[in-house]
């Protein structure tokens, strides 16, 4: 094996955190161009194999596995580093650049993986999984979330002799699953999570940056030398951050509060986030998601929140609209006949005033915050995140809804708009559970 591995100061602190310290099991790594993540995640998967080595003959599942986008990226890329870098090559007759794998006399195997063909480690035990440049998986018939959820993750070993662990480390390209997993370290103390732009790269001339800032855009060169998650510009919710929006400090529902229902309808995927008013704070502290019709949510409601009272704000298209077959009922008709109260606009108002409504109660100008939510309601959250413009003039501004990630955030533009309306100045207001207008 290889004994002279060389890490800068940015590659060190993971590496001892993931490996020496043991301050994580799952390491994810937000990461510029120039970082050496390549060279880094080879550099782990050696370690990885070093410690496997150390087990005792006969210790089940000794198994290290690098997934790159493609499989001529993994065997294009790491191939080379493990064989010629780190000395690999001479280690077995085994090994194959054919197949992507390195044998470790017979019981220790790395093998270099592409996203397309990491269904076939369903079932095997592995040790150690690099997850590289996740933002950029695509075209293997399932998603990223798919494809580590349901495979990957059960790979990885959670018992004697030694737990397994994960580096995920990718150049990021907005809010994907891949920044999902960047938050993942807020929720489960398994989960660490780093950030380095270019100033943490000693590979990076000057030259090579103000080259970049002159060739690229802001946009891109925000995610490719600074690792920016930002959408810059399209972002709809663009007040919202989850350092200071998400929290577990505010309280769930309590005895006596009233549910108020933010609700999106949509045939299949009927989309509900639930708040309570605390002063003038909007509290989001629950949400419904895939529910087949109106009736179905409002049965899901009342069966939650049976001794609560229920106040819905609808898509005002709903006093039409019917996701029921029967006739004469419409989607209005239908949370009425349940006993939960609508409120709803005669007709939408301008989508950038809803979206405004939104923006200041997440933060106004004088930086008040007054908009919060619990971290379990991870749909809610994501259509924050997600929601983008299709096209931002005012007069004409669509949201984009090719991938179904604003069904939540319609719902809560609808409630907060109605109640804060940004147009009039004027905030309507909720006494003794009757709105005032």
């Amino acid at each position: 094996m290889a004994s002279n591995i060389e890490l800068h100061p940015g590659q060190s602190q993971v590496f001892r955190d993931l490996f020496v310290d043991n301050k994580c099991r799952h390491a994810v790594v937000c990461a510029s161009r120039g970082f050496g993540k390549s060279y880094f995640a080879a550099a782990c998967a050696v370690n990885a194999v070093s410690q496997l080595l150390a087990l005792p003959k006969g210790t089940p599942n000794r198994n290290v596995a690098l997934i790159a986008p493609t499989f001529s990226q993994a065997v294009d890329i790491y191939y080379p580093l493990l064989a010629y870098q780190f000395g690999l090559e001479a280690l077995s007759t085994k090994s194959s650049r054919a197949n992507g794998t390195f044998w470790f006399g017979p019981e220790v195997h790395l093998r270099v993986w592409s996203y397309e063909a990491s269904e076939r480690m369903r079932g095997t035990g592995q040790y150690f999984v690099v997850s590289d440049e996740i933002s950029s998986w695509e075209g293997a018939g399932t998603t990223p979330q798919e494809a580590w959820e349901s495979v990957i993750q059960p790979c990885i070993l959670t018992r004697w002799p030694i737990d397994g662990r994960s580096l995920t480390i990718s150049t990021p390209k907005g809010h994907d699953y891949f920044y999902d997993m960047y938050n993942f370290e807020s929720m489960d103390d398994d989960w660490k999570s780093y950030h380095f732009s270019y100033k943490d790269s000693p590979f990076l001339m000057d030259s090579v940056i103000e080259k970049a800032k002159i060739t690229l855009d802001p946009v891109k060169f925000a995610r490719e030398y600074e690792a920016s998650f930002d959408e810059s510009g399209t972002t709809v919710f663009y007040c919202f951050d989850r350092k200071t929006h998400v929290t577990s400090d505010i309280d769930k529902l309590q005895p006596g509060e009233t549910v108020h229902a933010c609700i999106d309808f949509n045939i299949g995927v009927m989309a509900c986030s639930v708040f309570v008013l605390r002063g003038n704070q909007m509290h989001f502290v629950d949400e419904f998601m895939g529910h087949p019709d109106t009736d179905a949510l409002c049965n899901a409601l009342k069966r939650r929140y049976p001794d609560h009272e229920v106040i819905a704000y609808p898509d005002p298209s709903g006093r039409a609209r019917k996701t029921s077959a029967a006739v004469g009922r419409t989607d209005f008709t239908i949370l009425e006949g349940y006993g939960i109260k609508t409120r709803a606009r005669r007709k939408h108002p301008p989508i950038i005033d809803s979206a405004n409504a939104v923006n200041r109660k997440l933060k106004n100008a004088r930086g008040d915050v007054d908009m919060y939510f619990r971290p379990e309601l991870i749909n809610t959250i994501r259509s924050m995140e997600r929601t983008i413009w299709t096209e931002r003039n005012p007069d004409s501004a669509t949201i984009d809804k090719r991938n179904g990630d604003e069904h939540h955030s319609d719902g809560i533009r609808y409630a907060t708009e109605y109640l804060y309306p940004i147009q009039s100045g004027a905030l309507r207001s909720i006494r003794n559970t009757s709105v005032l207008i």
